[in-house]
């Protein structure tokens, strides 16, 4: 698991040394609609991160008018938020603000979704791909399915997870906080130093998914590392491919060619990135 996230040199007291280690963990949920354009914030979560200590606070909430764009019907079902919940809320432009003060590096669960929708500048981590290099073989990425199968020990932010549920925004908020921590207690310890941790957790969230399992044809639900080299090449050679599975298929071809370079001179395999 080393070449998903390979260590280097640390430097003594790891996140300690490190300045401004402080994250805000962020959860937007929205009117539904398909394109970022298109659609409508219409409640943000969010809470702070320590991670040079692992402490979480400072949470805050708030619902959003949309603006007169409609709540997809599926949206409402997932995260049950009611036109009389959002009635009297603060335009966008209003309730953003509050989330922005005193934060340069925000994370978030699928970062891309919030950060489209938000667009908040500043350093943005992606926990689900943070995930798939922390934890591999772990059955589903999805932040309910981390809560689950890792598990993630929630008790801690148990009191303020009472009166919400799965997909609202503070909820996941509050649980991919506990899951950033436990990524950078796998992660961290691999890294020279906080701010190491930190510029190599946005590049992994600026590339493409690096996939545990293939996602379709003969191979769906395959590791990535047993589906055949040919297959492969053919998944690289598609010019409408997943961006995802395309980068996932350009990694293990990598690393097979490394690794068949260091059989053939009988050196130790280079970690591919």
């Amino acid at each position: 698991m080393d070449d998903l996230f390979p260590p280097v040199p640390q430097t003594l007291s790891l996140f300690a040394a490190a300045p401004d280690m402080i994250v805000r963990v962020i959860d937007t949920e929205t009117a539904g609609q398909p394109r970022a354009q298109d659609d409508a914030v219409i409640e943000i979560g969010s809470v702070d991160l320590d991670l040079s200590t692992g402490r979480i606070f400072n949470p805050m909430q708030s619902f959003v008018d949309p603006a007169g764009i409609p709540i997809n019907e599926h949206a409402r079902r997932v995260h049950r938020i009611t036109d009389e919940m959002l009635a009297g809320a603060p335009r966008f432009a209003d309730a953003a603000p509050a989330f922005t003060q005193g934060i340069g590096t925000y994370a978030a669960q699928r970062a891309s979704f919030d950060r489209d929708r938000l667009r908040f500048t500043g350093r943005w981590l992606c926990t689900y791909k943070l995930a798939l290099r922390a934890f591999p073989a772990v059955r589903s990425h999805g932040l309910q399915s981390l809560v689950k199968y890792l598990p993630l020990d929630l008790t801690e932010v148990s009191g303020q997870l009472e009166g919400l549920h799965p997909h609202r925004a503070l909820y996941d908020a509050l649980c991919t906080a506990v899951l950033l921590r436990r990524i950078a207690g796998e992660l961290g310890p691999r890294c020279q130093d906080g701010a190491d941790f930190l510029e190599r957790a946005e590049r992994v969230s600026t590339e493409p998914a690096l996939l545990a399992k293939f996602r379709f044809g003969k191979h769906k639900g395959s590791r990535l590392g047993e589906v055949p080299t040919d297959y492969l090449e053919w998944v690289t050679g598609q010019p409408n491919m997943d961006a995802d599975v395309a980068f996932t298929a350009r990694y293990h071809l990598k690393r097979r060619r490394a690794e068949m370079i260091a059989r053939m001179t009988r050196g130790p395999v280079v970690a591919a990135l």
